[in-house]
């Protein structure tokens, strides 16, 4: 037990390193800030202090993310593999290709950067929402709906961190247990008017999610931005450069905050890759494909 922890450790360690000197200068930029500020009150929760809201807000990100990973990957796997097999799985054929997990933890940063993505277009399209004004401020504050949306944007990063990462969950359980399908036996591909494809199922959500994560959150971080100029006056040019500069990174911040997830992704990897291999068993898919691109029925 003590060997195996130790092992994970290692396994872990530039990673693991990498995620404290992060926070230790996230947090030593938000004691900075909080010495110029001082005591400021925004939020009707949390403390009513700006500074440590913020930093309670940022450091339950990998928490939540955590939590929602395990939730949503166990929840929302079953559906998307039913999804798949039973709507879109007409004349397609099934397979499990083995996989193991891999040698070296790696691409930690890349996992987390599309579900970040996702949740900085969640949260732009929520932050909109003067409902939440009234119940995130108090009645002290206002300071324009520019503001407005920016500080309830922040204080949605928790939340919708946890719908990113819950929902591309079941894309990477998919993934790893090695669930793929062919369409060799679809009409148009036995007519020759169609190539024969291999996908694995995981693969084609992923593909799905990453292309609709990164241009809408491109479309909405422009939409934030120029409404953040247009409602803002005599500001200095210096505020101005600030926040082009800041904001367009703001969804690798994130990225980095939910790098936890990816170790827990990868410390339980086995169990996770035998829990949707019993779902594809109860869908019958099993075995490995044969003869995934008909090449020999071509032979033939």
């Amino acid at each position: 037990m003590t060997s195996n922890f130790f092992n994970s450790i290692l396994r872990y360690k530039k990673w693991l390193i990498n995620w404290i000197i992060f926070i230790i200068l996230f947090c030593t930029t938000l004691i900075i800030n909080a010495g110029i500020l001082g005591t400021v009150t925004i939020y009707t929760v949390l403390t009513h202090n700006l500074s440590i809201d913020i930093a309670i807000i940022f450091l339950s990100i990998p928490i939540i993310s955590i939590i929602a990973f395990i939730i949503g990957g166990y929840l929302f796997t079953p559906l998307f593999l039913f999804l798949h097999k039973k709507v879109l799985g007409r004349n397609l054929i099934y397979g499990i290709r083995e996989m193991q997990r891999p040698k070296d933890f790696k691409g930690a940063f890349m996992n987390s950067l599309f579900p970040a993505l996702l949740a900085f277009n969640i949260g732009i399209l929520l932050s909109d929402e003067s409902i939440l004004y009234d119940l995130l401020f108090v009645d002290t504050f206002n300071a324009g709906p520019a503001i407005n949306q920016i500080l309830t944007l922040i204080f949605l990063f928790p939340l919708v961190s946890g719908i990113g990462i819950g929902v591309f969950s079941a894309a990477y359980f998919l993934l790893e247990s090695g669930i793929e399908y062919t369409n060799k036996e679809r009409k148009k591909v036995l007519r020759g008017s169609f190539p024969t494809e291999v996908r694995s199922i995981g693969g084609f959500y992923l593909y799905y999610l990453k292309g609709y994560a990164g241009i809408s959150v491109i479309i909405s971080l422009f939409s934030l931005i120029f409404s953040f100029f247009s409602l803002l006056e005599g500001l200095s040019i210096g505020i101005y450069i600030i926040n082009i500069t800041t904001w367009p990174l703001i969804p690798f911040c994130i990225t980095l905050f939910m790098v936890p997830v990816s170790i827990i992704q990868d410390f339980t990897y086995e169990r996770r890759k035998k829990f949707t291999l019993k779902w594809a068993e109860k869908l019958n898919i099993r075995g490995q494909l044969e003869d995934p691109l008909g090449t020999n029925n071509k032979l033939d």
